[in-house]
């Protein structure tokens, strides 16, 4: 009979649009996941051409590409404003720290200085520009040795950092070939391609990637300047390592079939982010820190060069010394050097304070720093880096914000489409719990008649 027919039709269809919204309500929280649906129509033919039920075309992922990727190239974004804020919030706080500060290391040494104007003989005042002069130096070590841990932090990081994007790369790979064997088939299941998705937006966090589909059903993956990432089920190598010319900071390679690829340029993402802020922001505060060292240190050497010491006699040794390769690190005041050897006079007489009052001066003098593009005191250049600082670390903070607002707004954007409802699917659950019953009742009706047509013969 027709009308069993169409009972039965219609309750495996009522059953399997149960089973898609049930599957629906338990991958609500999943991430990645895009709600399906179950696609019906109507059979053709029938008695008189009434139709003969229903049938089950399959299952629909709902899903927009082009949400999607836009998702992934917020998530570039994201990844690398993040990064580059969070480093040169360390970095500000370095230089802005009161235990680091070369300000205030300045202004005590020139208290101190200024101290001795009065009695430039007496062992304990120049016993204490000498301490001050001492501490001075431990704060240029301070920051070095910040600057010289967060290096090692981002190339850790890095090191750190390729690796993983190795293993999300293979994960694509891996997808890629399962949805190609699936393809061959022609049934390619949601779940398969919802993975390949959220794999993509993963890598798409660490790395700005490019995608285009293969007729096979797989992806290639590839940096903005055409790179291959991914082609087809075969995934690229990332390689840190060091760089001839400067062995502290690592280079990038990228391998795949045989041919290796030097990476010069930003690859974007987090990964992106630490390249940038080494070579541009750390290093600008390594050449700044440097260059104020050297300028501190022969400014005074010079001045106390032109001077007598407590016995009238030309200084024997320099009051600072340092490499320089590495000024701020190796900052200190040279071995022997005495306060004895302050060299507060000009004309060896006792009292005398005129080198001394150079050196007041000499807090005074501009001086040109090539770090910051223009002449300035010693404590002018430092307000003026770490008010540079504060800049570019609240600009990158304001950048990761906005980054972080378009990323959940992308996230909404997709979702939109693609989350499950779970209000929807609700009412969906009692819709088809309703059309289920009915097709049973249609069927039972259907073996009423039956039974009934039976009993007359």
């Amino acid at each position: 009979m027709n009308m069993l027919g169409n009972g039965l039709s219609g309750l495996h269809a009522a059953q399997m649009h149960l089973a898609i919204t049930s599957n629906n309500i338990a991958n609500a929280t999943t991430p990645g996941y895009s709600r399906q649906q179950l696609l019906v129509s109507a059979r053709p033919g029938g008695f008189m051409g009434a139709g003969s039920g229903v049938q089950v075309d399959g299952v629909r992922r709902v899903a927009d590409q082009y949400l999607t990727a836009q998702v992934w190239r917020s998530s570039t974004q994201a990844g690398f404003s993040n990064t580059k804020a969070s480093y040169l919030g360390k970095t500000e706080e370095v230089f802005g720290s009161k235990g680091a500060s070369i300000s205030m290391g300045l202004d005590s040494l020139f208290a101190a200085l200024n101290a001795a104007m009065e009695s430039p003989n007496d062992i304990a005042t120049r016993q204490s520009v000498l301490n001050e002069a001492r501490a001075l130096t431990s704060r240029f070590s301070t920051i070095n040795q910040s600057l010289e841990s967060q290096l090692k932090q981002v190339e850790e990081q890095i090191k750190g950092s390729v690796t993983e994007v190795n293993t999300r790369l293979e994960n694509v790979a891996r997808l890629n070939k399962e949805i190609q064997a699936h393809q061959a088939s022609g049934d390619i299941p949601p779940q398969l391609l919802d993975a390949r998705d959220q794999a993509v937006a993963e890598l798409s966090e660490m790395v700005d990637i490019r995608t285009t589909e293969n007729a096979d059903g797989t992806i290639n993956v590839t940096l903005p300047k055409g790179q291959p990432l991914v082609l087809g089920t075969s995934a690229a190598v990332f390689e840190a390592y060091p760089d001839p010319n400067n062995p502290q900071f690592s280079l990038l390679s990228l391998s795949i079939g045989g041919t290796t690829y030097d990476i010069r340029e930003d690859v974007g993402g987090s990964l992106g982010a630490l390249f940038d802020y080494r070579d541009n922001s750390w290093q600008t505060s390594r050449d700044f820190i440097d260059e104020l060292a050297m300028q501190m240190a022969d400014g005074f050497n010079a001045i106390l060069a032109q001077g007598t010491d407590l016995n009238g006699n030309p200084p024997a040794l320099d009051l600072f010394t340092y490499d320089p390769a590495n000024p701020a690190g190796t900052l200190t005041i040279t071995d022997g050097f005495t306060a004895e050897m302050l060299a507060f006079g000009k004309d060896g007489t006792p009292g005398d304070n005129e080198n001394l009052k150079d050196l007041l001066e000499f807090q005074n003098t501009k001086l040109t720093f090539s770090s910051l593009g223009s002449d300035a005191t010693l404590n002018e250049a430092y307000a003026m880096y770490l008010g540079q600082l504060g800049i570019e670390s609240r600009q990158a903070q304001l950048e990761a914000d906005s980054a972080n607002g378009e990323l959940i707004r992308s996230l909404n954007e997709r979702d939109s489409v693609s989350a499950v409802n779970l209000d929807e699917e609700g009412v969906n659950i009692i819709v088809y719990q309703q059309a289920y019953q009915a097709n049973a009742k249609v069927i039972s009706s259907a073996d009423q008649l039956f039974q009934t047509m039976l009993s007359m013969f």
